[in-house]
């Protein structure tokens, strides 16, 4: 190799698409902040399902969730010129939406053993597990014992403490990783953790006997 020559050593993948990401948001912002109306309409569509389906879950009423949805991305589109992305926009906005349901629920003085989470479920050492659900055609015991365990479920959850539940839709019905967690709800990582954690092993009691 040439002593004028300097060898350079290509990023790995993954580092280049991450920044290609941020390098992406951080365009989308300044549009978004110049009130590009096609930029926001693109915001929207992109997440507008996922927030939907936390209303609809933390709410658990259909017609609710879709008002909750209008209502986030009306704070959205407010808040957008005091967006300093200390965040990403989907946490940023995830954050909002936690908010809008948290009012919803306490102006209205919900009992949390009306909401209609869907299912998840876990195994008996706390890890996550999908729900088994019972075939779409099912025979009539199948359909009792489905229907059986989707109550039973259902009754746990809503024992849930709202902090509880919110740690446990968050991580084991959409998925979210436990930092992006702790930046939607504000708080540490360990507390994500052991949030997690109660609520886990409340479920597990409260399913002893019921779920298989």
């Amino acid at each position: 190799m040439s002593a004028g020559l300097a060898y350079s050593c290509p990023m790995p993948w993954w580092v280049v698409g991450r920044a290609a990401t941020l390098e992406g948001e951080a365009l989308a912002v300044e549009r978004l902040k110049a009130r590009d109306e096609a930029a926001f309409e693109e915001l929207v569509g992109r997440h507008e399902r996922e927030v939907f389906q936390l209303a609809r879950r933390l709410l658990g009423d259909h017609e609710e969730a879709l008002d909750a949805t209008q209502e986030v991305f009306l704070r959205v589109f407010r808040g957008l010129p005091s967006f300093r992305g200390q965040a990403t926009l989907r946490t940023w906005i995830w954050g909002i939406a936690l908010n809008v349901c948290r009012t919803r629920l306490g102006s209205a003085q919900r009992r949390l053993q009306h909401h209609r989470t869907p299912l998840l479920t876990v195994d008996r050492e706390g890890d996550e597990c999908p729900l088994p659900l019972p075939d779409a055609s099912p025979g009539p015991e199948q359909a009792t014992y489905g229907g059986e365990l989707r109550r039973a479920l259902e009754r746990a959850l809503a024992a849930l403490s709202p902090e509880h539940r919110e740690v446990v839709v968050l991580r084991d019905v959409h998925g979210l990783e436990y930092e992006e967690i702790a930046a939607v709800l504000g708080c540490a990582l360990g507390t994500v953790k052991s949030r997690l954690g109660r609520a886990r092993a409340a479920l597990r009691q409260a399913l002893e006997g019921v779920w298989p």
